[in-house]
C-alpha cells in the first residue's frame, strides 16, 4: 500500500512539474527574430535618441561582466504595463573609438507601480520572471535583460555578460576595439 502511494505521489508530482512547465513557456524563436528586428532599428544610437532614449550613466560593469550602456525611454518607464515589443531600455557596449554597439535590452517596472495596477505576481515577459533590484535606483523595481545582440553564455535572460566590457579610461583611440570576439 506505501508503495502505491509512493507511485502515486511521484506520479502527481511529475504532472506538476509537467503542468508548470507548460504554463511558463520559454521564448520562441518567432518571438525572439522579432524583438531582434524590432531593435535592429536602433543599432544606430541617434536612431534611438530620435525615439526618446536617452543615454542613463556610465557603462556598468561587475566582476560578473557588464551591462554596457543603458539607455532609457521616460515613457515606457513611467507606464507599468509591459509590452515585449517595447523595451524600457536599450543597452550598448563602448567601443574604445567612442561608437556605441547594441547588444541586448531591457525591461524595467518600478515594483510600487506594478503592483498598484493590481498585478500580485512578480512580471514575466519571454516565460521569465524579472528580478527584484532594491539598490540600483531610489525605488524597488523589476527588471529583466534580453542579450539579443550579444551572444551572453550565462545565459539568454542573465544580468551580466562577461563578454561585454566597459573600456578602461584612456584607451580610447588606441585600437583596443573588442567588439568583434
Amino acid at each position: 500500500m506505501k508503495r502505491l502511494l509512493a507511485g502515486g505521489m511521484l506520479m502527481a508530482l511529475a504532472i506538476l512539474v509537467w503542468a508548470w512547465a507548460q504554463y511558463n513557456p520559454g521564448p520562441t524563436l518567432a518571438q525572439l527574430s522579432e524583438l531582434r528586428q524590432l531593435a535592429s532599428r536602433f543599432e544606430n544610437v541617434e536612431a534611438a535618441k530620435a525615439a526618446g532614449y536617452a543615454q542613463f550613466g556610465e557603462c556598468m560593469s561587475s566582476s560578473q561582466g557588464a551591462q554596457g550602456i543603458h539607455f532609457s525611454n521616460q515613457a515606457l518607464i513611467d507606464d507599468p504595463r509591459l509590452d515585449v515589443m517595447r523595451p524600457e531600455l536599450l543597452m550598448y557596449e563602448p567601443r574604445t573609438d567612442g561608437s556605441l554597439r547594441l547588444i541586448g535590452v531591457e525591461y524595467l517596472v518600478f515594483q510600487k507601480a506594478w503592483h498598484d495596477v493590481g498585478n500580485k505576481a512578480v512580471p514575466v515577459l519571454l516565460g521569465q520572471e524579472f528580478v527584484l533590484n532594491t539598490s540600483l535606483l531610489p525605488q524597488p523595481f523589476y527588471a529583466l535583460h534580453v542579450w539579443v545582440w550579444q551572444y551572453n553564455p550565462l545565459g539568454l535572460f542573465a544580468n551580466w555578460n562577461p563578454l561585454v566590457l566597459c573600456p578602461k579610461p584612456g584607451a580610447q583611440g588606441k585600437g583596443e576595439d573588442h567588439a568583434h570576439r
